[in-house]
């Protein structure tokens, strides 16, 4: 037995959905179906910005702040 992750786009996703559905079910199983949302793949990014953001001292000055007010 072997296990294959796929990452797909939306694009093609129906698709091989049907294919995989199509094959004999009793040689294959479809044990997780995720759909990733932008959120959760961006959650490492996101986590590293915040963190360099606030080793730039200017930004870091309240003053900054009030151009955006």
């Amino acid at each position: 037995m072997h296990t294959i992750k796929l990452q797909v786009e939306d694009t093609i996703y129906s698709h091989i959905m049907f294919f995989l559905k199509n094959l004999n079910s009793k040689e294959l199983q479809i044990i997780e179906d995720k759909e990733i949302l932008q959120d959760e793949e961006n959650k490492e990014l996101q986590a590293f910005s915040n963190h360099s953001a606030n080793l730039v001292n200017e930004w870091k000055d309240d003053s900054e702040d009030e151009v955006w007010r």
